[in-house]
């Protein structure tokens, strides 16, 4: 009963600013059950995974002679995006708004570029944060031309050795149940499933 007050009470807000619908995550099957039942429509499911730091970090390669990883700038989002979008369905797809909240989103947060040539052509980023002694891959992506490389290890391996330094216990990753690359590399670097994952649903106001 609680949760059918609160869909109602998110529903008129939602309705009272303007918005034609909203996302929600469900993370139990009750939780499921509610939504489904409320006419919720699920657009996508995804894994939870946590990798512990007390474990040794993975080792990783030296990158080739001309890629850089360094702290992102503000002249580096137009490109971000665009590698975004070369890896993510519609649905998934980040913008600038979605970019700085993801950036955001916690207490401490690192965003890092990696770079190609004298020109420094984007070509993968990552965002990590840091929130209650828990660390956080909020996104990650690897131009299509450039995957196969190790790169999004490199990366990967560079956020747990920051997150580890500020003594962060674990950090934690979503990822779609579709990509099941993305999962594959994930447990290869020591993340572990959880019994539970993520439903996202959707309410559109017809």
């Amino acid at each position: 009963m609680k949760e059918r007050v609160w869909i109602d009470r998110a529903r008129l807000a939602a309705a009272g600013k303007g918005y034609k619908g909203f996302l929600v995550q469900a993370t139990s099957a009750n939780q499921r059950d509610t939504l489904e039942g409320y006419g919720f429509r699920m657009v996508d499911q995804l894994f939870v995974l946590f990798r512990s730091l007390a474990r040794p970090l993975p080792d990783v390669d030296r990158p080739l002679w001309d890629l850089r990883l360094r702290r992102a700038r503000e002249v580096d989002v137009s490109s971000v995006i665009e590698v975004d979008n070369r890896c993510f369905d519609t649905f998934w797809m980040m913008n600038t708004s979605a970019l700085t909240e993801a950036t955001m989103a916690t207490p401490r947060s690192r965003f890092r570029v990696l770079t190609a040539g004298d020109q420094e052509q984007v070509i993968g980023y990552a965002i990590f944060g840091l929130g209650a002694g828990e660390g956080y891959l909020q996104r990650i992506a690897v131009d299509p031309e450039w995957r196969g490389r190790g790169l999004g290890t490199l990366m990967i391996a560079d956020g747990l050795r920051w997150a580890k330094r500020w003594r962060a216990r674990r950090v934690g990753v979503n990822t779609q149940q579709s990509n099941r690359s993305a999962l594959q590399l994930y447990i290869k670097l020591g993340f572990e499933l959880e019994p539970e994952g993520i439903a996202i649903y959707s309410w559109e106001d017809r």
